[in-house]
């Protein structure tokens, strides 16, 4: 084979292999760059879940502080107003107490000057049972006011028990559910880039036609050195030679 086709064909072979090893480096860049953006934008969407949630885990338990704060409050308010009513019942029967002793005071008062002043008979004795009826009709009726004020102490205990119960209901009801962690960003698909196999064939090929380059170009040099064989040999047995015609015919079969 002729130096000019082995040349001709490797420069063929080696601008192939190139354009093969160009297109396999720029496929893989390509490839890295995708899948880079692709990490890139999961990794975005990660941690932007995981801002909100944060944030919504901030804001959840700031609320159960505010709703726990309320039932505090809620419940001071509710002692502080029991409280009220008890120190009224007490200053009551208290009150009663005293009074009790001051209408027994009285009618012992009462009894001694009827008795130092009234002779003993029928009418002292009517007299000192109206006293003792008198204060018991006294005592009946502030053991009625103490009942009916202890009853509305128990009214009033019961209606702020329930207006405590019902704040803490709707405290309760406006109360955010707690955040629930929701699925994470599906992780990207990482696309494949060309593989070694298709560089192997791109090499492949190109040394394939860098051999099929040389064998083009040799079998162009074997023409044009027969048809200048032919040219000579004519030259120099004349146009009219039956040997040179048919020689000539003969390589041109070939």
């Amino acid at each position: 084979m002729e130096p000019i086709s082995l040349i001709l064909g490797g420069l063929s072979a080696l601008s192939g292999g190139m354009s093969a090893i160009g297109g396999y480096q720029q496929g893989r860049r390509q490839t890295d760059e995708t899948n880079r953006a692709r990490q890139n934008q999961f990794r975005d969407q990660l941690a932007l879940k995981r801002f909100k949630e944060e944030r919504e885990a901030a804001l959840y338990r700031q609320e159960v502080a505010d709703y726990q704060g309320n039932l505090v409050e809620t419940e001071q308010t509710l002692r502080k107003g029991l409280t009220s009513v008890s120190k009224r019942a007490a200053e009551r029967y208290g009150a009663a107490s005293f009074a009790d002793v001051d209408r027994e005071s009285k009618l012992i008062q009462t009894e001694g000057e009827i008795l130092a002043n009234m002779p003993s008979g029928a009418s002292r004795d009517r007299v000192l049972a109206m006293s003792r009826g008198a204060k018991g009709r006294d005592e009946a009726l502030m053991m009625d006011n103490l009942l009916r004020a202890r009853f509305a102490d128990i009214d009033t205990a019961q209606e702020l028990t329930d207006q405590a119960n019902s704040y803490r209901r709707r405290l309760f009801q406006n109360l955010s559910p707690a955040p629930v962690r929701g699925p994470d960003p599906t992780a990207p698909v990482m696309q494949s880039g060309p593989s070694a196999l298709s560089l192997i064939g791109g090499l492949g090929s190109a040394a394939l036609g860098g051999f099929s380059t040389a064998l083009s170009v040799q079998g162009d040099l074997t023409k044009i050195n027969n048809n200048k064989g032919i040219d000579a040999f004519k030259k120099v047995t004349g146009p009219k030679s039956p040997l040179g015609g048919a020689y000539a015919n003969f390589l041109r079969t070939k």
